[in-house]
């Protein structure tokens, strides 16, 4: 019998002993919950200065840079038969630097005819001048006597000689004039016929083989760009748009340099959407709706370093609000309210309700409970008491 109880009480022991394992299993889950413990008094803390700022909004874009200034050259026919290029891909150009030429039979000719005109109508005018002379030398001054009658009527003669002249030379002014004309035009179109660079960069691109495929007009004969001066461009969503507005600061990024930010700012939203037909055409055929898509430009603000043309970036945009801010480490939840450890005047622990806005990786948005200026203690520990003196690793302001 003896032997029938012993067995009996192996059942309960190992009940207790299970329970014995839960209790303390849950007991180590809860505190590894709680702040940090094995914080003492004594530890130093980490001030910062509550500041106003903005956060990095939700809104994420991507896109791609580009040269802000750079010209494209297309063969053009109308200027001429395509003579020369004078650029190779690599080379350096500077604004106003020649680089097609074209030539061209029917601008120099028109350019010819007109100084020919020019010269024909300054000969014609110089004879002019010559005969008027001569007709002003003339005496037409009627002489006293029988002879009296017929002095006058040669002044009147010689008079209207005269005039007949003016009026000839007034009319070759107008030819010469229109010949001058002519020659502007044909000057304007001689110019045209080389190309000149409008930028300051480096040529990316050069087809010297267009001229003599059908579909020459269409095509790039050069291409240059600027590093100095770079864009991100791409779209964003109609959701997104009306979130964001020109001059909104952003940050960048680049997965061929992941440690490297770049800034910039916002400078164009277009009002329409990009293919806005094509878009709902594809969207509708596809069976849904992924909204419109409206083109964004934002100028880099920032340093350009390892940027290049064609580098595909991560875009977050700063929010335009202002608010506090202090580090997101420093904020505390307890029974759903939020807090926020701050030194008084006489460096003494005191903790303060507060209200949280938005946030990003780094810094929360407080809406109430802080001014701006406030020491805030940035690593709060489960040693910290309110009232009591804290030791610090700098000194605040």
């Amino acid at each position: 019998m003896k032997r029938k109880k012993t067995a009996k009480k192996w059942p309960l022991f190992t009940a207790i002993g299970v329970a014995s394992v839960l209790v303390v299993g849950a007991a180590a889950v809860l505190l590894l919950r709680q702040p940090n413990q094995a914080a003492t008094k004594d530890e130093t803390a980490k001030i910062v200065l509550a500041k106003e700022g903005s956060v990095a909004s939700s809104v994420l874009l991507s896109g791609t840079v580009t040269a802000q200034n750079e010209q494209y050259i297309y063969y053009d026919a109308s200027k001429g038969d395509l003579d020369e290029v004078l650029v190779s891909v690599g080379d350096k150009v500077s604004e106003g630097q020649a680089l097609v030429k074209y030539s061209s039979t029917e601008a120099q000719a028109a350019y010819d005819a007109a100084s020919r005109a020019i010269s024909k109508a300054e000969r014609h005018i110089n004879e002019l001048y010559e005969s008027r002379n001569s007709a002003a030398a003339t005496p037409t001054l009627p002489q006293v006597g029988a002879e009296g009658g017929a002095d006058l009527a040669q002044a009147q003669s010689s008079g209207s000689a005269l005039a007949s002249i003016d009026s000839q030379i007034s009319d070759a002014r107008d030819t010469r004039a229109d010949a001058e004309a002519q020659l502007e035009k044909a000057q304007a179109q001689l110019d045209a016929t080389t190309v000149l660079s409008t930028v300051e960069g480096t040529v990316v691109e050069v087809n010297r083989n267009v001229s003599k495929s059908p579909t020459g007009n269409s095509q790039v004969l050069i291409h240059i760009v600027s590093n100095d001066n770079l864009q991100v461009k791409g779209e964003l969503s109609e959701y997104n748009l009306a979130n964001l507005s020109v001059g909104q600061e952003v940050t960048f990024t680049s997965k061929v340099y992941p440690d490297k930010t770049w800034n910039g700012k916002i400078s164009y939203i277009s009002d329409y959407p990009k293919n806005n037909g094509e878009a709902a055409s594809a969207a509708a055929a596809a069976g849904g709706n992924s909204g419109s898509k409206y083109p964004y430009t934002i100028d880099v603000t920032s340093e350009i370093g390892d940027l290049k043309q064609g580098f595909s970036v991560s875009v977050e945009v700063k929010n335009k609000s202002k608010a506090i801010l202090v580090p997101l480490t420093s904020v505390v939840t307890e029974n759903d309210k939020n807090y926020v450890w701050v030194l008084d005047e006489q460096k003494k622990a005191k903790k303060v309700e507060v209200g949280l806005g938005n946030a990003d990786a780094d810094n929360q948005e407080i809406t109430s409970g802080l001014t701006n200026g406030a020491k805030v203690i940035s690593n709060p520990t489960a040693s910290l008491e309110e009232g009591k003196e804290v030791k610090t690793d700098e000194a605040t302001n």
